[in-house]
């Protein structure tokens, strides 16, 4: 039968079906192992073919790396601003230990300085020892006063013919002002005062430092004859 002598249904059949017979089905296309060069997939919508570009197959992971990068940037600037902030940190611990080390020497200062002004920068006894034998014991008994006994080298309270090398006695100066804590030497570079004489706590032992001579009038230093280097000379001018 010629085309011509075909109702319209057949002839619509007949070009469908040529058709049908040239076309290729999806399952029997080329399988390619790249996508160089190749601009779209075919794909089945609603019962019909339709084309389907790639950048539309890519969009999700194109979508997904770009949340991941704004996340990786965002915690960039999370990890920038908590390196600040512990540096911040680092600093401000710093400086509060220099401020507790700086309160720290105040405080020793201030203990040196207490301690200093308890034990005081000078100390007097009541008589000089050429020899003596200082005990060990403690005495208590009041009534008796502190000597220096020079070929022992110390300190010590004379009460009843007996020298003691330690004592702690009411209205008398306590042993801490003249002798170490164990009671061995004197303290050094502190003045001793005996009489109008001062000494000081040199080597062990007390060297005599100035003589300090009775209030005279200027005329009458001037007329001293002989002037003694160990000696303070208190002098007043006459109105």
């Amino acid at each position: 039968m010629s085309m011509a002598e075909m109702t319209q249904e057949e002839l619509v059949q007949e070009v469908l079906d040529r058709v049908l017979q040239s076309s290729t089905g999806v399952e029997d296309l080329e399988t390619v192992t790249s996508l160089s060069g190749v601009k779209s997939l075919p794909g089945e919508k609603d019962g019909k073919m339709v084309n389907v570009p790639l950048e539309l197959i890519g969009k999700p992971a194109n979508d997904a790396a770009a949340r991941a990068e704004a996340a990786a940037k965002k915690a960039e600037g999370a990890v920038a601003g908590l390196e600040e902030k512990t540096q911040a940190a680092t600093e401000a611990a710093t400086k509060a230990n220099e401020a507790a080390a700086k309160a720290e020497n105040a405080a020793a200062k201030v203990e040196q300085t207490t301690a200093a002004a308890v034990g005081g920068a000078t100390a007097r006894f009541s008589s000089w020892m050429e020899t003596g034998n200082v005990l060990p014991d403690k005495s208590t008994k009041p009534g008796g006063s502190v000597v220096y006994v020079a070929d022992a080298g110390k300190f010590a309270y004379h009460m009843d013919s007996t020298l003691y090398g330690d004592w702690d006695v009411a209205g008398v100066p306590p042993a801490g002002m003249f002798m170490n804590a164990d009671r061995t030497a004197i303290l050094p570079d502190k003045l001793y005062l005996l009489g109008d004489a001062v000494y000081t706590g040199t080597g062990g032992g007390l060297k005599l430092l100035a003589y300090r001579h009775e209030v005279m009038s200027g005329e009458a230093y001037e007329a001293l004859q002989d002037k003694d280097a160990n000696t303070l000379y208190l002098i007043y001018e006459e109105d």
